[in-house]
Formats: C-alpha cells, sequence, structure tokens
C-alpha cells in the first residue's frame, strides 16, 4: 500500500498486481499449496488469458508526493483495449486514467483497493465523474474480489470473460459431506480455485467455514491487515468474508442451509 517518505514521497507495493497477473497467465506453479500432491486442477478451467492482456505499465514503486505531470508516466497514448485496470497507482495517476484509456477504446475502468490508502473517497468520486461524462463504467470494489456484477455493461463483460470477481461456485452434496464444488467465478488472484478444491469432503454444516478459512487463508489471502475506517473492517478479512458467503451461497442453491460467518462491513463496503 502506499506509504509516505519523509513527507516527499510515495511508495508502492505491486505484490497484489503480480498475483492478479500470474492468475490471468495461469503461470506455471503459481498455486502451489498442495505442492507433490498437486493434480493441476486449475488447468481444467481453461484459465490462461496471457493472449488477453494487451500491456501491462509498471510505474516506478517510489513516486514524489505530489506530481507535476502525472501523464508523463503513462506516456501519450495507450495501447487499444477494452477494458482498463489500475492496482496501486498514484492517484494523481488515476485521477488522469479516464480519458487516457477511453481514447485507447477503454470501456470500463476498474482500480481495486487491497489496502485502505489505495484510493481515497475524493479521487473515487473525481474519477467516477469523469467515467460517466465519457460513457464508461468504473468500479472500485474494496477487496477485489467483491466486485459485484450488475454496475456496468462492460464491467460485467470483463467479469464474465475472466471469470473473476465476487466469488461463485458451484456445489454437489454427498452423503453429509461436500462431493464436489465447481469454481464458476474466482477471487482475482486465483485464491477461489484453492478454496474450492479443498472443499471436496468438507462438512455440509457450519463447520464448512473452517475448512474455507484454513485454505482461504493457506493461499493466501495478501490483502491488508490494517483496519479500513471507511469499512470498519480490514480488508483481508473481507477477503475472506467474501469467502464465506460465496460458499453459503452454493450450499442454498444445493438445497442445504449453513450459516457462515458474516460481518456488518460487507454492507457498507457495497455502497462504496
Amino acid at each position: 500500500m502506499p506509504a509516505r517518505r519523509e513527507n516527499f514521497t510515495v511508495s508502492f507495493d505491486d505484490t497484489f498486481a503480480q498475483r492478479f497477473i500470474r492468475h490471468l497467465a495461469n503461470e506455471e506453479n503459481y498455486c502451489s499449496g498442495c505442492g507433490a500432491l498437486c493434480d493441476h486442477c486449475r488447468d481444467t478451467y481453461g484459465i490462461d488469458f496471457s493472449g488477453d492482456i494487451v500491456d501491462i505499465l509498471q510505474l516506478p514503486s517510489v513516486l514524489p508526493y505530489y506530481l507535476d505531470d502525472p501523464a508523463e508516466l503513462l506516456g501519450s497514448e495507450l495501447a487499444p483495449h477494452d477494458a482498463t485496470v489500475a492496482v496501486n497507482v498514484h492517484q494523481e495517476v488515476l485521477l488522469t486514467l479516464p480519458r487516457l484509456a477511453n481514447a485507447a477504446g477503454s470501456r470500463a475502468l476498474i482500480a481495486p483497493s487491497e489496502g485502505p490508502d489505495w484510493v481515497s473517497r475524493w479521487v473515487r468520486g473525481q474519477v467516477k465523474k469523469q467515467c460517466r461524462e465519457l460513457g464508461m463504467g468504473c468500479a472500485f470494489p474494496k477487496p477485489f474480489c467483491s466486485l459485484p456484477p450488475g454496475i456496468h455493461p462492460a464491467v460485467d463483460e470483463f467479469m464474465d470473460h475472466f471469470r473473476i470477481g465476487y466469488p461463485k461456485l458451484e456445489i454437489v452434496p454427498g452423503e453429509g459431506v461436500i462431493k464436489e464444488a465447481k469454481v464458476l467465478r474466482s477471487a482475482p488472484c486465483g485464491n477461489t480455485y484453492y478454496v474450492a478444491f479443498n472443499l471436496k469432503g468438507a462438512p455440509l454444516d457450519a463447520r464448512v467455514a473452517e475448512v474455507v478459512a484454513k485454505y482461504w487463508h493457506s493461499f493466501p489471502c495478501v490483502a491488508s491487515m490494517e483496519m479500513d475506517r471507511e469499512v470498519g473492517e480490514t480488508i483481508l478479512h473481507l477477503g475472506g468474508f467474501m469467502h464465506y458467503r460465496a460458499v453459503q451461497e452454493a450450499l442454498a442453491e444445493a438445497g442445504v442451509e449453513a450459516e457462515l460467518p458474516t460481518s456488518p462491513a460487507l454492507a457498507r463496503m457495497r455502497a462504496l
């Protein structure tokens, strides 16, 4: 997350961005949770979207707190593309993105927050205003795995194509346990696939939450453990609640009632 240095510069961590890219490209050995027992379950989903990534702009990890010309970091124009994802970038750069991205053909701008200070409320409002004027879809999910369908048709297309956003599962119940769990939509880091694989054999009741927590933490989630004052919860915990709710919803679809942990912060988060 951004961190001020001596009141003159700000630093940026690209850990989550790298995980997001590695997941979309289905990089070999990206998921190593099962070690020698790995049966390459991810490969059965056809996750490799590397051919759909038009360009990756990696900005400097340390920048002045105030930028004279933010557009200089992006260049005069972006490569033609359909959707823009801005992960932990300088907020002044984020303010310049809508028009530059729109000129390149982008119909959606998505700027997730895996840390409390990635995007301020004011910047979020300004970017949304620009996107409305340009007819672009705009989303600021906090965390990225909270991105719901229905925000804008272009954002929905992005979610449907890459099968990422708010996790969605299909669960096949057996005799008192989960027989099979299939990922329909994953958290953008890919964590949901690891959780789903390990749900097989989990109990068909509230105890399944222990399995979800164990494997969601083991992947692991790398969102911030710092309290986010806007939603009243840590963003890492919000990622966990996303997966609890996804499993509870999938169980309900399969005709199984199980009450998993939740948080009032989920409602506040969806209102962002």
